[in-house]
């Protein structure tokens, strides 16, 4: 049965802690059944996290000592938008359709890119962005804060810089330590070419989107 809850970040200088101090109790439940309401409220949602996520693991070593790391992955979660209170289900909103739509609607707009290039760097949206066409530019900006939190957690940071309650381990599908990523740099930078008029076929080959 899905659990729905509200999350709120009280401060946003501590938002992976708090992420990791909220998510971590539910870690045992099943896949995806905890859905944590983080933009707008459960009454009108706008984006949630579906946690646990499917990369999450439980490790099971032979001999458990006190350092033994006994999770991988642990804050992978899903990005939910929501769209007039319903999910949205399909592939609207993958970084392609991202990239299409900053390039189409977005890219020359310089009000526009200095918030982006604020939630690049400080995980912040503090001011009401202009209406442009396309993707409505708040919802654009709340979509993609979220997918850099998760892209941040899944590949960047260890349980130690997150302030995690639980010690775990970052993991390819293989069960191999993964290396520090640059998963929001990657679309950073190629959000970065494209404002600079390469095509979206060259930024594709240059920095390939998963």
């Amino acid at each position: 049965m899905l659990k729905v809850l509200e999350l709120k970040i009280k401060n946003n200088k501590n938002i992976y802690q708090e992420l990791a101090i909220a998510l971590a109790p539910h870690r045992e439940r099943p896949v995806g059944s905890v859905l944590f309401i983080v933009e707008g409220t459960r009454n009108k949602p706008v984006i949630g996290i579906r946690y646990p996520g499917r990369k999450l693991v439980k490790k099971t070593p032979k001999f458990i000592r006190s350092n033994s790391v006994l999770w991988a992955n642990l804050f992978d979660f899903e990005v939910v938008p929501f769209e007039n209170g319903k999910e949205v289900t399909n592939f609207r909103f993958t970084f392609q359709e991202l990239m299409k739509d900053f390039q189409e609607n977005k890219m020359g707009n310089k009000d526009f890119w200095n918030m982006v290039e604020e939630l690049y760097y400080k995980n912040t949206i503090t001011k009401k962005p202009p209406k442009l066409l396309g993707i409505d530019t708040v919802f654009y900006l709340q979509i993609l804060k979220w997918i850099w939190l998760q892209e941040d957690l899944n590949y960047k940071y260890s349980w130690e810089e997150v302030k995690s309650p639980i010690r775990y381990r970052l993991e390819t599908r293989t069960g191999t330590t993964t290396r520090k990523g640059a998963g929001r740099g990657k679309f950073f930078a190629a959000l970065v070419l494209l404002k600079n008029k390469f095509s979206f076929e060259e930024v594709k080959k240059i920095i390939p989107l998963y």
